[in-house]
């Protein structure tokens, strides 16, 4: 079977996936520590092997509500070179196949932050829809820091 991977993971009712190559590992739920003046979407900080690593809450930050409790949900660590953070999910599915070729782009604006979104998938009966988390994390990372 042809495509690229993905890691597909779920918010409240949603799918959603990221290249497997942005994911370094998935870990159970671990209880940040809070950061003063942090915004809202920032859970906090945990301890990860001796490396200090940002939490946030994906749902909250994309506007979707989150339907499990924390000792349910997942941390998908996302690492590139331009930084490491843990992204708090309802559930991590499954690593899937989807061809190129039935990912459709958006080429259109539906909301702010449509430049994160890869594209769009059909499995089954369901929708998928791909994002760019390393990308996600750069424009969040200048966020919090500007």
């Amino acid at each position: 079977m042809t495509g690229e991977q993905f890691i597909v993971f779920q918010i409240g009712k949603e799918k959603y996936a990221v290249p497997i190559e942005q994911v370094n590992e998935i870990i159970g739920y671990a209880a940040p520590t809070k950061i003063p003046f942090s915004r809202e979407y920032i859970l906090g900080v945990i301890n990860l092997r001796g490396r200090i690593i940002p939490i946030i809450n994906l749902g909250e930050k994309i506007c979707i509500k989150n339907e499990k409790g924390n000792d349910d949900q997942k941390i998908i660590i996302i690492e590139d070179s331009e930084g490491v953070f843990g992204a708090v999910v309802d559930d991590v599915e499954d690593v899937k196949r989807i061809p190129k070729d039935s990912i459709k782009k958006i080429n259109y604006v539906v909301c702010n932050g449509t430049e994160y979104i890869i594209g769009i998938a059909k499995q089954d009966n369901y929708l998928i829809v791909i994002l760019d988390l390393n990308l996600f994390w750069r424009k969040c990372s200048n966020e919090i820091y500007n």
